[in-house]
């Protein structure tokens, strides 16, 4: 193709492109006219003054031609240095090379969590709630509902990884399949470790314990005179002894 023909042929095309840009931007100003705040005719006033001085100015510009032909070797260069700048071809796209080099790697980020492997767990289970397991698709905006924090798919593979939750690739939810994690693929909770409570206390809606055997207490005796002096402990209040005289007359043993 020669120069004229590409010359020629770039101007039809830049001047089809020119009166499409024309029609939408005068289509645009007109429909911009209509209120929103109003409703039926009254509403779309402002399109039909807006077309009708579209119009106006239209006859009003046929006029000063027909009136001037002269005017015309003012318009015509505009309207063709117009056209020239609409119809350059586009630019080539980049070399795939150039564009791979261009363009920088994206940087994965290293996914950071500061929940424990239980407490992850227990939010997948969470997620899951009555249903028999939850989509990988899905886990990500419910674990951010639940923790108010931005879950990515990269963090929540790498802390089912570090929890060793294992990923199934036929999950249920509804009438769909798709890769997830399964209720039954969740570790156990550890049983939790009983409390002891200290000596003496009693539980609330137990009954107290029963205490053992009273354990067996001694009577000692001292001699006083002719009286026989017997003391022996409180076995319910150690602070308590009970004394008792006994008489063995004169003499006597």
């Amino acid at each position: 193709m020669s120069r004229l023909n590409r010359a020629a042929s770039r101007l039809a095309n830049g001047a089809t492109v020119l009166a499409r840009r024309l029609v939408d931007r005068a289509s645009a100003w007109v429909r911009a006219g209509r209120r929103e705040d109003l409703t039926g005719w009254q509403a779309s006033i402002g399109c039909w003054v807006r077309l009708a001085l579209l119009i106006a100015g239209l006859w009003i510009l046929w006029r000063i031609v027909r009136a001037a032909p002269a005017v015309l070797w003012g318009i015509a260069p505009a309207l063709g240095i117009a056209a020239w700048r609409a119809g350059r071809p586009p630019r080539k796209p980049a070399a795939p090379a150039a564009a791979a080099a261009e363009v920088p790697e994206p940087v994965e980020e290293e996914p950071v969590t500061t929940l424990s492997n239980a407490e992850f767990v227990d939010l997948v289970r969470r997620c899951i709630g009555p249903k028999n397991g939850v989509h990988l698709a899905v886990l990500p905006g419910l674990l951010g509902e639940l923790t108010g924090e931005a879950w990515s798919a990269a963090r929540v593979r790498a802390s089912l990884a570090a929890a060793g939750v294992a990923v199934s690739g036929s999950v249920r939810m509804g009438s769909r399949v798709s890769t997830g994690v399964r209720l039954d693929a969740l570790p156990c909770l550890a049983p939790a470790t009983p409390v002891t409570p200290p000596v003496g206390v009693v539980p609330a809606g137990q009954e107290p314990a029963t205490p053992g055997a009273t354990a067996t207490t001694t009577a000692q005796r001292h001699r006083v005179g002719d009286l026989l002096l017997e003391t022996v402990d409180d076995a319910h209040n150690p602070a308590r002894a009970h004394v008792r005289w006994i008489e063995t007359g004169r003499g006597g043993k």
